[in-house]
């Protein structure tokens, strides 16, 4: 059985829910590893700062396949290919499980029930750590107010869409909640939806 490391998990957290942090390379300015730039004139790869430094006077030529090198002042930059692209996210509530990857789980349906946009940013969503940690919402989540029983909500899922789509992250709830007519909004309080890649 394999497993991912904490490098993967921290990178994977970063390309779903995190603003992107792809900047122009600048000419004379300070790089610390793990920094990303693109060159001026694009070229389709993204180069990732290996060893720190400070970035050469005019722009290097840049070594452009995967994994090459490329000297620039006293920079190192690893040229890498971009991937997994930014998706909306939109969370929901289930009140069974089933089986999520075949497609059977229940989400709730009807009394004004609506998948909530929680958009892939820094403002939203927190950093992830470096050892596997959590990312949590940083900003209530917050359901509109049911207008019939939803039942007893058990687990929540991120969609890609605000309806059907696809299921990116499932999980069970803390605790089942039954949410009746007439109830407050249900919420998700700041840092209270836990999402770990571990």
């Amino acid at each position: 059985m394999s497993a991912a490391t904490d490098y993967l998990e921290v990178e994977l957290r970063k390309a779903i829910f995190r603003t992107s942090t792809n900047t122009q390379r600048a000419n004379s300015t300070a790089y610390s590893v793990g920094d990303r730039v693109y060159a001026a004139s694009f070229d389709g790869n993204f180069y990732e700062c290996i060893q720190a430094g400070t970035s050469g006077g005019s722009p290097p030529t840049f070594n452009t396949n995967l994994g090459d090198t490329t000297t620039d002042g006293t920079v190192t930059w690893l040229t890498l290919k971009p991937g997994l692209p930014k998706r909306p996210l939109y969370v929901a509530l289930f009140t069974a499980a089933g089986a999520p990857e075949a497609g059977t789980i229940t989400e709730v349906a009807g009394g004004s029930y609506a998948r909530v946009a929680v958009a892939p940013a820094d403002a939203n969503w927190s950093a992830p750590d470096a050892t596997g940690g959590l990312t949590d919402n940083v900003g209530a989540v917050t359901f509109p107010t049911p207008s019939a029983s939803w039942g007893v909500v058990t687990h929540f899922g991120i969609f890609d869409r605000a309806t059907g789509g696809n299921l990116m992250i499932h999980g069970a709830l803390a605790a089942p909640k039954t949410i009746n007519n007439g109830d407050p909004a249900p919420v998700f309080n700041p840092g209270a939806l836990d999402v770990s890649f571990a």
